[in-house]
C-alpha cells in the first residue's frame, strides 16, 4: 500500500528533471555564452533543433539531458540549443538580435538535430554531427567530438575548416535538395 503512488511520483519527478534540463539548454543570448566560453576556455556545443523533431527529442532525452544532469561535462563544454522554428528572437554569438533560423542558415544547417562544436567566436573547431543514425553509439561519438573540440579550444587551434562533405554528410540526393 505504501508504494502505490511510487510510480506516479517517479514519473512526475522525471518530468520536472527533463523540463529543468531543457530550460537550462535553451538560450536566447548566445553572446553571453560566447563570453563565458572565452573566459573558461571551453568549446560551445550548439544543438540546432526544432520543436517537433522526433530525432531531436530522442537525442535530448537519451543523451543530452543525462549529460547535463550528470555534471561530468560542466568543466569541458558549454551547451546551448536553438530551435530553428521558434518565433522568438535570440542574440547571436556577436550580440546581434536575430531569428534562430538566421543562425542555422549562417552555418548551413539543413537537418535537425545538428550539433555544432564552436569556439567563442563562433568558428567551428570540430566536425559537426548531423542527425541521429544509431542512438546506441551516439554518446561515444559525441564524447570523442567533445574531447577534440575541447583540445582545439585549449590549444587555440583554428585549423579546422568545414568541408562540403562535413556540412552535407552522406545524405543521398543532397545536391538535388537545393
Amino acid at each position: 500500500m505504501k508504494f502505490r503512488y511510487f510510480p506516479i511520483i517517479c514519473m512526475v519527478l522525471s518530468m520536472f528533471t527533463k523540463a529543468g534540463a531543457s530550460d537550462r539548454l535553451q538560450h536566447n543570448d548566445l553572446h553571453k555564452l560566447a563570453n563565458a566560453a572565452n573566459k573558461a576556455k571551453l568549446p560551445i556545443l550548439l544543438i540546432v533543433s526544432q520543436h517537433h523533431c522526433p530525432f531531436c527529442v530522442r537525442l535530448k532525452e537519451e543523451i543530452i539531458f543525462p549529460m547535463q544532469l550528470s555534471g561530468d561535462y560542466q568543466d569541458s563544454v558549454i551547451m546551448a540549443e536553438i530551435l530553428l522554428d521558434s518565433t522568438d528572437s535570440i542574440r547571436d554569438l556577436g550580440g546581434k538580435l536575430v531569428h534562430p533560423s538566421q543562425v542555422g542558415a549562417a552555418y548551413n544547417v539543413w537537418v535537425t538535430p545538428t550539433l555544432l562544436f564552436l569556439d567563442h567566436t563562433g568558428r567551428e573547431v570540430h566536425r559537426r554531427m548531423l542527425g541521429v543514425n544509431t542512438i546506441e553509439m551516439y554518446s561515444h561519438y559525441l564524447d570523442e567530438s567533445l574531447q577534440a573540440a575541447l583540445s582545439a579550444v585549449k590549444r587555440g587551434d583554428r585549423s579546422y575548416t568545414p568541408t562540403a562533405k562535413d556540412i552535407q554528410g552522406d545524405a543521398p540526393g543532397y545536391d538535388q535538395i537545393y
